[in-house]
């Protein structure tokens, strides 16, 4: 270790005890920091020579790093127990998720937002202690609690405290969202030129009369469950990195769900002039009309298929004049495009205007069609798997449930449903295949339309720029597998609320740790890896470890740390776990 001092641009020197060391990725050797003293004309204030100081200070901790490195003798005793009391078992992969989770500045933010409840116990070390956990092993809030002990971190607090303080998290909303915000953008910056959005949903095991006033409510479950279900619009930049999140009630339509978190962004961060990425859901007159009249943009997919299609775009769409081919194999063309301009014609209702009236508004779109065989392919697919519930329901009526058979009447005619309960009612018709809901759909198979407020754009910017999508869809995979923000077992909507948010911050945490990644591996891998990143407790306060690997090399590098040698002792690692929210290296935008 080694006093640095620097000269920043503004004349003064500011102070750091460094280390040398080999990076794992490329071997080559840098420096990273161990302790920011801070600027010199500061220090003089509070030592008469604050290098000299400090120089010893960096001695001190070479003497100590090295004096750990020095052989020692533990005793083993053959007829010695495992002890059944304690965490014989710990995760230091830990060290890593709370580098990252230190540097969004979450702690202060729910601390500052909670100072004045009185609470006996710290918010922030609940919060702290739930997003770990969801991060290395996701499971209840009392698992969590039970868990504690598990990541050699400052967990002093009940089981009851760790419910209590879940109201406190919930309030603190907003500001841990404007806080990580604030943070990613002054250490890495933000790339919001395209920003995405979706929606999905969360079920909810339980009967929604329990808690009427609850958050979860029947809803449109996008996998065919019938459960009380709540909305989560997502918004994310463009390195898929989170932005925003708000939470809906399970009967709201998708399109009244993106504003709200737009209006987060541009809070948090100030940004004017953003495209707005989103599926065909979110394609509805207020959304255009406002992202337009904020100065924004909008790259929106709209459905071709059956009514919700304007009948003339549809059929432009569909007739094969004008088509580009870009994609060509032996077997014919892969992948062709057009785009034309044209107008976009938005009813608002009397409630989005100024003057209180409903009114059309057109707007300046361009169209862009585009169809793929791969994609023609898997619609074929899909729709089979639809058909074969759909003949199902045709021969045994009787038989029919929402869950085993979501989808299948869209083939069927004579068939009636009840739309509170989603059961079949008796309509004294016979079922039958309807043969011209099926042509019409396979005559879009393979097809997608995209309208934009882009009109100077080329066809292929938008369709890439539309194509970033899947990268949402990434994060709710991540969010629901591999965090698992589901089953939500929590009923009030602060304690929702609060489950939403320490699963909001968790995937924050894993996708900055995949953006910063060499090589950007998957979220899953990342979480595995640092899951086996684990030591087990042996003598006079000795741990040993037994997983390495490139990856969790890269990781702990990634955050300033060293990985764990095969034998360390308590201490050592309670260092690894201290408060750091310096995150070297900082990677500011350029």
């Amino acid at each position: 270790m080694w006093l640095k001092k620097a000269k920043r641009a503004h004349g003064r020197t500011y102070l750091s005890i460094v280390q040398n060391y080999r990076r794992p990725e490329d071997g080559k050797t840098t420096t990273r920091t161990l302790l920011s003293c801070g600027y010199l004309d500061e220090l003089e204030r509070e030592h008469d020579d604050p290098v000299a100081h400090f120089a010893a200070l960096a001695a001190e901790m070479t003497a100590e790093h090295e004096a750990a490195g020095a052989p020692a003798t533990i005793e083993i005793h053959p007829a010695q127990r495992i002890g059944k009391r304690g965490a014989n078992r710990r995760n230091v992969g830990a060290a890593v998720v709370k580098r990252a989770y230190d540097a969004l500045g979450v702690e202060k933010a729910v601390r500052n937002a909670t100072a004045g409840s009185g609470a006996a116990f710290d918010h922030a070390v609940v919060m702290r202690l739930l997003v770990v956990q969801r991060l290395l092993d996701p499971g209840s809030k009392l698992a969590a609690w039970r868990g504690r002990e598990r990541y050699f971190m400052r967990s002093d607090l009940t089981e009851d405290d760790l419910y209590r303080a879940l109201d406190g998290i919930a309030a603190a909303r907003g500001a841990v969202v404007a806080a990580a915000n604030r943070s990613l953008e002054r250490r890495w910056g933000r790339n919001t030129s395209n920003v995405f959005y979706d929606v999905t949903n969360h079920c909810f095991e339980r009967d929604p009369d329990d808690d009427p006033e609850g958050l979860p409510e029947m809803g449109v479950c996008k996998e065919g469950r019938p459960n009380p279900v709540v909305q989560m619009g997502l918004l994310q930049d463009a390195d898929a990195v989170p932005i925003s999140y708000r939470l809906h009630a399970g009967n709201t339509a998708d399109c009244d769900t993106m504003m709200p978190a737009l209006a987060d962004m541009k809070r948090d961060l100030g940004v004017r002039g953003v495209t707005a990425v989103a599926d065909k859901g979110l394609s509805c007159s207020r959304n255009m009309a406002a992202l337009v009249a904020g100065g924004d943009h909008f790259v929106f997919s709209q459905s071709i298929r059956g009514t919700k299609s304007a009948a003339g775009v549809r059929a432009r769409a569909l007739d094969p004049t004008g088509y580009a081919v870009v994609g060509d194999e032996d077997g014919g063309p892969t992948f062709r495009r057009k785009g034309w301009q044209g107008v976009k014609t938005v009813h608002l209702k009397a409630g989005d205007t100024a003057d209180g009236k409903a009114k059309d508004v057109d707007i300046e779109v361009k169209f862009v069609a585009f169809w793929s065989r791969r994609y023609e392919r898997r619609a074929r697919a899909q729709r089979e798997k639809v058909l074969e519930k759909s003949r199902e329901l045709v021969a045994s009526p009787g038989k029919y449930t929402r869950a085993t058979h979501y989808g299948a009447a869209r083939y069927v005619k004579g068939v009636a449903f009840d739309r509170r309960t989603g059961e079949m009612l008796d309509s004294g018709a016979r079922p039958e295949l309807d043969l011209e809901a099926i042509a019409e759909a396979e005559a879009c198979d393979g097809y997608y339309l995209i309208v934009t407020s882009h009109t100077d754009w080329d066809d292929g910017r938008i369709i890439d720029t539309y194509r970033g999508l899947w990268q949402i869809e990434e994060s709710f995979e991540a969010a629901k597998s591999e965090i698992e923000a589901r089953p939500a077992c929590v009923w009030t909507p602060a304690h929702v609320e609060a489950h939403f948010l320490t699963c909001y911050v968790a995937l924050v945490v894993a996708r900055l740790l995949q953006r910063l990644c060499p090589g950007r591996p998957s979220v899953g891998s990342i979480l595995e890896e640092l899951r086996r990143v684990e030591c087990s407790a042996d003598e006079a306060n000795w741990w040993l470890f037994d997983y390495r690997s490139d990856l969790t090399e890269q990781l702990f590098s990634l955050a300033g740390l060293e990985h764990p040698l095969k034998h360390m002792q308590t201490g050592e690692i309670r260092k690894m776990m201290q408060k750091d929210d310096s995150w070297a290296p900082i990677r500011k935008k350029s």
